[in-house]
């Protein structure tokens, strides 16, 4: 299945996006993609449940938004430095092991929402993620099993501003967690539409330019090895969402540095997840 929420900021309805491209509106099962769904076997019901009433489900119009593919998790967990040649182009060594640090939940937006550029922000970065959504309460869960606590796998863009992330001193989550830095969607897919998440093609353009393009099979530390590293240090929750790593080609790494500014258009996507954009726009009272 391919799962999709839509609908107006902050009344986005849970859906489905059929083989054919065709949104529906699956408000009829009852249930949001949240913790509660993922945690009491929501994915088999909603397939249960669309045998029956696929065909009679509301048709969500083109026009309609797209909202982040999953109700605000937990936490979003991500994992830096997770290519050794965005490792090498930051300057970073490579690490030993899982680089971690959060991202706010408040940064959740739609997929094609505008990316705000915040108050006093001046290094705003790019970054195409491969992001894991986990689908059961999960804690010391060793590698040969890591898989079965997977809920499917999205497209995430994990912006950044790169001065509040390495200037300001602290940790990294002050430069991640701005509002709309992260767009998440325009699906979650679940595994059987993915029938091998370490080896998707990944990219991302800014205005029509191609800036980042890799692949997952390049990450150092690939899903298996994050999802069980990370149950050695924290309880993940269903709903929770891994964000594993960007390959080289950040906004950072090119000489000179380039960031993002008013009017640029961010667009990205990874096979099998589909694509998303995001218009750029200055900060205002009203955004």
């Amino acid at each position: 299945m391919k799962l999709i929420r839509h609908g107006e900021v902050g009344k986005e309805k849970p859906g489905v996006l059929l083989g054919d491209g065709t949104r529906i509106d699956v408000s009829g099962f009852g249930l949001d993609y949240d913790e509660g769904f993922f945690r009491n076997g929501g994915l088999d019901s909603l397939a249960g449940w669309l045998k029956t009433n696929a065909a009679s489900a509301p048709r969500v119009p083109a026009s309609v938004r797209w909202g982040s593919a999953v109700c605000r998790p937990s936490k979003i967990v991500c994992i830096g430095l997770n290519f050794r040649d965005h490792a090498n182009e930051t300057g970073a060594q490579i690490p030993k092991e899982p680089v971690i640090f959060f991202k706010s939940t408040t940064a959740l937006v739609g997929p094609n929402d505008n990316l705000v550029i915040p108050k006093n922000a001046t290094q705003v970065d790019w970054e195409v993620e491969l992001a894991v959504v986990i689908g059961k309460q999960a804690l010391y869960v060793p590698k040969e099993k890591a898989l079965d606590y997977v809920a499917g796998y999205v497209l995430h863009n994990d912006y950044s501003e790169r001065a509040f992330q390495k200037d300001r001193g602290g940790q990294w989550v002050k430069g991640k967690s701005c509002d709309t830095f992260a767009p998440l969607g325009p699906f979650l897919a679940t595994p059987d539409e993915i029938s091998d998440p370490g080896n998707l093609k990944m990219w991302l353009k800014v205005n029509g330019q191609t800036r980042q393009s890799s692949s997952t099979a390049n990450l150092i530390f690939g899903v298996v090895t994050v999802v069980s590293y990370l149950t050695e240090f924290m309880t993940l929750l269903p709903g929770d969402v891994i964000s594993t790593g960007t390959p080289a080609g950040v906004g950072m790494g090119m000489k000179p540095p380039q960031y993002l500014k008013a009017g640029d258009v961010v667009e990205l996507g990874i096979d099998g997840l589909g694509e998303s954009r995001q218009q750029v726009v200055n900060y205002s009272p009203e955004t």
